[in-house]
């Protein structure tokens, strides 16, 4: 019994924390994991949530076959690990676009506000996307860093549809403003 109270306490200081750093509509909002299994190492402050992994704060979602969160030294310093087949991430913007990503292996840092995909990485956006091998998404500024395997001979890939650029140029006129997407290619 006072191992299952403990366990829900590590848990609690663990999920419930915010971040400064990051959208204020998303980060005044609790963290929230849901999923079939869950083990709590008390001593190493570690979560591992596995099977039908949800992570929620705000307009953000998760999902992943495993999502592992370390608990760091101060408040708000959490990092939360998703992996699987497929994990995803989900968020409306401030300007109520919808960003969607997948990987294999997603880094959500919250006392730096990144969100880091790698194996696989895709990030989409209405009728845009982008491939990478790695792509590193700033939550606080929307923008986006975007890097390949230079061993491997790749080469970071961006699709723009017409309908894309039409869709703007009417929201433009209406004072409205597109994320920045910035690539690099390291």
């Amino acid at each position: 019994m006072n191992l299952n109270k403990l366990a829900v306490s590590l848990i609690t200081l663990t999920l419930f924390s915010a971040s400064a750093l990051a959208l204020e509509s998303d980060f005044d909002q609790p963290i929230h994991v849901s999923s079939v299994k869950q083990h709590a190492n008390m001593k190493s402050s570690t979560v591992i949530f596995t099977d039908e992994v949800l992570l929620t704060q705000g307009s953000i979602k998760i999902t992943a076959d495993k999502l592992t969160v370390v608990r760091g030294k101060q408040p708000n310093h959490e990092t939360m690990i998703a992996e699987g087949n497929v994990a995803t991430f989900h968020q409306t913007q401030d300007d109520g676009k919808p960003l969607d990503a997948q990987a294999k292996h997603i880094l959500y840092d919250v006392a730096k506000g990144t969100i880091t995909l790698t194996k696989n990485a895709q990030v989409k956006q209405l009728d845009s996307q982008i491939n990478g091998a790695k792509i590193v998404y700033f939550l606080e500024s929307q923008e986006l860093n975007v890097s390949t395997d230079k061993a491997k001979q790749e080469r970071v890939q961006t699709v723009f549809l017409p309908a894309q650029f039409e869709k703007d140029k009417t929201k433009k006129s209406s004072n409205s403003s597109t994320p920045k997407i910035i690539e690099e290619e390291k």
